[in-house]
């Protein structure tokens, strides 16, 4: 002890301080993933149709080599499902075509998978991730996890296939073709297994479930005898069938005669689907770490982690491993178990290790069906219902993926399901942002400002286009054409606001400048806002700078919509220019005065204005707020207008307030204070808005006569009325007071003369 002792003095301080501090935590979590994951990598080894021996080197030697390299503190890497259902569809048919034996050409398979996992990890290609969709990974998951249990059902009853089916719809016809062939005895172990791995969890969550299925299914057929040759044709095939387990580690080490004398038309043939598997490996290793990630709060390093995933795969084709990747259950159970380094992983392939050497012997008797049963129900749970119905219901975009990505599993080989997956998602992520998001912005007399779509807008002498997204080669197509659109034989100028553009490049730029020149030749003026720094750039090396003139270029700053007021003042400067100039050119022609009195010369701007789409809680807070600002404390009405800025309806404080206290009972009103109030106020807080307002305001504009507003007011019990322009957006308001200074104006009315008698 005082040799240890002395040992550990001599360690670095942060090792010391690891001893002391994780080494007891990971041990126990990798000690819990060892013993969940044992009965789980043998039993993915079956889908690979591989001895159950192989998946346990994959779940220590791969998972060592990709925790040292990796940057995840709990991301657990092994064999998995969906990765040994891909690696079955890619190497079944090839023994027989090479006259090779199946483990060699996995080896190789591995081995190419690793060489491209790696590369792209050196290469620091980690960021391309993201840029394929989630719902690649659900369809396939979901799609295998089909696929795996219908392949699992005959060694559950106990069947074999005359010739192995290449197609899922081959499998389910064999599989029905057989089922009267049905070994009794093998069912009952499956189900057993099933039963016992859905129901022990459910009793006591910390139990292993799979491991206590195995061992007593095991030891059911084992006391039965029902392995032995004597039962006849209903004997349950087990482990040792396949390929005796051996309590030793001499045959692990292997140099693959297909990777040191490598066949160049064999690694031509898996090329293709070791691309699709090393794609799928990195999305699903990723995904799992990210996942577990935004719960611990560690920070990932995805160039590493391919690397990570790429050393263990290659170091593992030289240790009797296949192809693995991040699994999600032992990942999960990794981080639940209290997992607090990379060394958990570590620790759970050496407890691996330590049960081939103790209990090899009784491993060499887990029946076949076991590891069957053991899989259907993690086919079952690899369908996440819930993840499937979020990602249908979210966008069209992630519905296609979704769709193909499954569809394609079903259908074609597995490598041409992953490419299918990851070219839909890659080519809609182009096609969105091959798309610029135009709006525009209009400026109302109160100083607010509505952003209305494209084309929407009312015609104006000034249009502002505000301008968002990317703007390169294949956003700026037609670009140019598609802003000319906005242009009314109104317009005179035209506001580019620039601030939200991202990868502008040369074709933008040429773009721009023949939108320039068009406006040009049409009389018409280009005054650009919000340019950043790298715009400027771009913008100075193209010329398209010099031609628009640095008195047209408004540049950003940190106050919000800063250059953008500037810009519309000088937009409106050379509207009155143009105006004086062509008033100057020509004599104004004599009018007679129109001394009629209209909502123009009545209205208010200072109006309170919501959009309809909008909750009771948001519309109490803005009022709340706009009465700390203004001066009167007059009651005023809230306006609702839809996403055009169009008026849809109105909403009286009374309205507001009933609305808020319609759940206080009368007898409780005497009795209540503060803080039951402010409860029971907030009842009815998540109310749509739109189901209190009133919709069939009059539609008054600027030009609306003033009887004809004293008219609608009375007739409508209006304090105060909507005032709109030609395009039916609120402009201002006519409150009472305003109706009563137009009536104190009319000709002929003086309240200060002698009333008639009656």
């Amino acid at each position: 002890m005082k040799a240890i002792h002395s040992r550990l003095e001599r360690l670095p301080s942060q090792t010391k301080k690891y001893f002391s501090t994780h080494l007891k935590a990971d041990a126990i979590a990798g000690l819990t993933v060892a013993v969940m994951g044992v009965p789980q990598a043998m039993a993915y080894a079956v889908i690979a149709e591989l001895p159950p021996i192989y998946g346990l080197y994959t779940a220590m030697i791969t998972c060592v080599v990709a925790a040292l390299f990796g940057s995840s503190h709990h991301l657990v890497t092994g064999p998995t499902n969906a990765i040994c259902m891909v690696i079955l569809s890619l190497v079944a048919h090839l023994p027989e075509k090479y006259g090779l034996d199946r483990f060699e050409i996995v080896l190789l398979l591995t081995f190419m998978v690793g060489a491209i996992q790696l590369s792209l990890g050196l290469l620091r290609l980690g960021g391309i991730i993201k840029y394929v969709s989630h719902a690649v990974v659900i369809g396939f998951t979901a799609g295998a996890g089909i696929l795996i249990a219908f392949n699992q059902i005959k060694n559950l009853i106990g069947i074999q296939f005359q010739e192995r089916p290449e197609h899922f719809y081959q499998v389910i016809g064999a599989t029905f073709q057989q089922i009267g062939n049905t070994n009794p005895y093998a069912l009952a172990v499956g189900i057993l297994t099933i039963a016992l791995v859905i129901v022990v969890p459910r009793l006591n969550a910390k139990l292993p479930g799979a491991f206590i299925a195995v061992v007593v299914s095991g030891a059911f057929s084992y006391l039965l005898g029902w392995h032995e040759p004597s039962v006849g044709e209903w004997r349950v095939e087990i482990v040792k069938d396949l390929e005796p387990i051996q309590a030793s580690f001499a045959n692990m080490i292997h140099f693959p005669d297909t990777i040191l004398s490598p066949n160049f038309e064999l690694a031509h043939e898996l090329s293709l689907g070791a691309v699709a598997l090393a794609v799928l490996g990195l999305i699903e290793a990723a995904s799992i770490a990210r996942a577990v990630a935004s719960q611990s709060g560690q920070r990932l390093d995805f160039n590493r982690e391919f690397i990570g995933q790429g050393a263990g795969n290659l170091v593992g084709s030289f240790f009797s491993s296949f192809a693995g990747s991040g699994s999600f259950t032992r990942t999960a159970v990794n981080f639940k178990s209290g997992a607090a380094t990379r060394m958990a992983a570590v620790f759970s392939a050496l407890w691996t290790a330590l049960t081939i050497l103790l209990l090899a012997d009784v491993a060499n008797y887990i029946p076949k069906a076991s590891l069957a049963g053991i899989l259907i129900v993690i086919a079952y749970t690899m369908i996440d219902k819930q993840r499937l119905v979020v990602t249908w219901r979210s966008t069209r975009n992630s519905r296609i993926v979704l769709f193909g990505t499954l569809a394609s599993t079903l259908v074609l080989p597995l490598e041409y399901a992953i490419i299918v997956g990851v070219s839909l998602s890659l080519i809609l992520l182009l096609r969105t942002t091959g798309t610029t998001d135009l709006t525009q912005l209009v400026f109302n007399e109160d100083s607010t400002i509505d952003e209305v779509p494209f084309n929407r807008a009312p015609e104006s002498e000034v249009v502002t286009v505000n301008m968002e997204g990317d703007l390169y080669f294949a956003a700026a197509e037609d670009l140019d054409y598609e802003l000319l659109s906005c242009i009314t034989p109104k317009t005179r100028v035209v506001i580019l606001r620039m601030k939200r553009l991202r990868t502008v490049g040369s074709t933008a730029m040429a773009i721009l400048e023949h939108f320039w020149q068009i406006l040009k030749e049409r009389d018409l003026k280009l005054v650009v806002c919000g340019i950043e720094e790298d715009l400027k750039k771009v913008m100075t090396g193209s010329g398209l700078r010099n031609r628009i003139g640095e008195q047209n270029i408004f540049y950003a700053d940190n106050r919000l919509f800063q250059s953008t007021e500037l810009a519309l003042a000088r937009a409106r400067s050379m509207v009155e220019m143009e105006r004086n100039r062509k008033l100057s050119d020509a004599p104004a022609p004599e009018a007679e005065p129109d001394k009629t009195i209209t909502a123009k010369q009545l209205l208010t701007p200072r109006l309170l204005r919501f959009g309809n789409q909008h909750q009771l809680r948001e519309a109490t807070w803005l009022v709340s707020e706009m009465y700390k600002h203004i001066k009167t404390k007059a009651a005023r009405k809230l306006f609702l207008q839809d996403r055009e800025g169009k008026l849809y309806g109105g909403l009286n404080l009374w309205t507001l307030l009933k609305a808020l206290g319609s759940s206080i009972k009368e007898d409780e009103a005497t009795t209540l204070n503060e803080d039951v109030l402010s409860q029971q106020l907030r009842t009815n807080f998540h109310d749509p808005i739109t189901d209190l307002c009133q919709t069939d305001l009059p539609r008054l504009t600027v030009d609306t006569p003033l009887h004809e507003l004293v008219s609608q007011s009375i007739a409508n019990q209006q304090l105060m009325l909507a005032i709109l322009n030609e395009s039916g957006q609120i402009t201002g308001v006519v409150t009472q007071m305003d109706l009563l200074r137009g009536i104190g104006r009319l000709k002929g009315f003086n309240p200060e003369k002698e009333l008639p008698k009656v």
